[in-house]
């Protein structure tokens, strides 16, 4: 009677175990498909994607960046990477243009690859945002 139980709560368990596994395994790949098509059409229907680079030292720079970029009527994604000092968008060019995107990051304190930063908005920078603009 014992060992017909033990069989019977091994045999539960190993299929409950066996379900989780199944259960993980296509719930995070039917994820990252739905991502990845999700982001496709936000580009195509939403508009224009582009990288560029602007100076910067950390995550407070990250903040400030993306939050001037990202007040300008037609940006929809702003993303700047610390250590690679580039900046990823999505932008509607019917609404923005780019080099509206580049002023608008400069006059923050930032300077970009087209557009030299201002200096007053620089100057009023935390000390640990103020990096060498000689750079």
């Amino acid at each position: 009677m014992k060992t017909t139980f033990k069989i019977i709560f091994a045999v539960l368990i190993g299929a409950f175990i066996g379900y989780l596994i199944t259960d993980y395994s296509f719930s995070s790949n039917e994820v990252e498909i739905v991502n990845e098509d999700k982001v496709e059409n936000i580009i195509e229907l939403m508009g224009t994607e582009t990288s560029f680079g602007v100076k910067g030292n950390c995550k407070m720079c990250k903040k400030t960046i993306e939050t001037s970029a990202l007040s300008l009527d037609g940006v929809h994604k702003a993303i700047w990477d610390v250590k690679t000092k580039q900046i990823d968008l999505v932008y509607d060019d019917q609404l923005v243009d780019l080099t509206t995107i580049h002023n608008t990051i400069a006059s923050s304190g930032y300077s970009t690859d087209l557009v030299d930063l201002n200096q007053e908005a620089y100057d009023n920078l935390p000390m640990c945002c103020q990096y060498d603009p000689e750079k």
